[in-house]
């Protein structure tokens, strides 16, 4: 029996701007049945703020990608971090490259943890990932979203974070129930054989062991 949701934002749990009426009744009764929900997201730390604002309640968050787990009040429970000198490498890489929108730039900080890029459109992010991780994929992890490029230190992946949160949690490795839309979620939905939105990437809805159309239209068919 699947006891931990990890879902995908843009796109799955997120579409048109919201999180539907429906979507939210189901995690709410999700939860109220014992179980645990949470989001594993390419944004940063300020999603607690996001997710808060649209009432969606959770009991852990991966964020970067999965290069960061935390609790809902913050506190950390897992961190990948990238190092000051793979980040200057990254920043140099993307300067100049074409169609690229924006680019991190490095600060006096030690570490850091993810780096990313946006670009005018999918395949030049597409090529630029590809790049990054036939480049330094001994160090550092390329994803893509979208137009945007995130980069996580080596090891870490929303897969990972889907470990993590189960670890976090006590519970066995085949306990996640996991979604998603995009190529950044591939992994993971290949991973803990997930569900993949009707609305997604065709090679993301095709590589999936169970395709739905929304989050409250799964949590019928697992609390059955």
């Amino acid at each position: 029996m699947k006891q931990l949701i990890a879902t995908d934002f843009d796109g799955t749990l997120c579409r048109g701007g919201t999180v539907s009426a429906a979507d939210r009744a189901a995690i709410d009764a999700w939860r109220a049945d014992g179980r645990l929900f949470g989001v594993v997201t390419g944004r940063g730390t300020d999603f607690l703020d996001t997710i808060r604002e649209l009432g969606v309640g959770f009991d852990y968050l991966s964020v970067y990608n999965g290069s960061l787990l935390i609790t809902p009040e913050g506190t950390v429970v897992k961190e990948y971090l990238i190092g000051r000198e793979d980040f200057c490498r990254l920043e140099t890489f993307f300067d100049g490259l074409p169609g690229l929108r924006f680019h991190d730039r490095a600060s006096e900080k030690a570490f850091y943890r993810h780096y990313y890029a946006t670009f005018a459109d999918q395949s030049l992010a597409l090529e630029a990932a590809a790049r990054v991780n036939g480049l330094y994929g001994d160090r550092v992890t390329a994803f893509v979203n979208g137009e945007h490029v995130n980069i996580g230190r080596k090891g870490s992946s929303k897969t990972q974070g889907v470990f993590d949160a189960l670890a976090f949690f006590g519970l066995p490795d085949d306990a996640a129930a996991v979604f998603g839309d995009d190529y950044n979620d591939l992994d993971m939905i290949v991973t803990h054989k997930g569900w993949a939105m009707s609305s997604g990437r065709p090679e993301v809805v095709a590589a999936a062991e169970h395709v739905c159309g929304s989050i409250a239209e799964a949590v019928e068919t697992l609390m059955a």
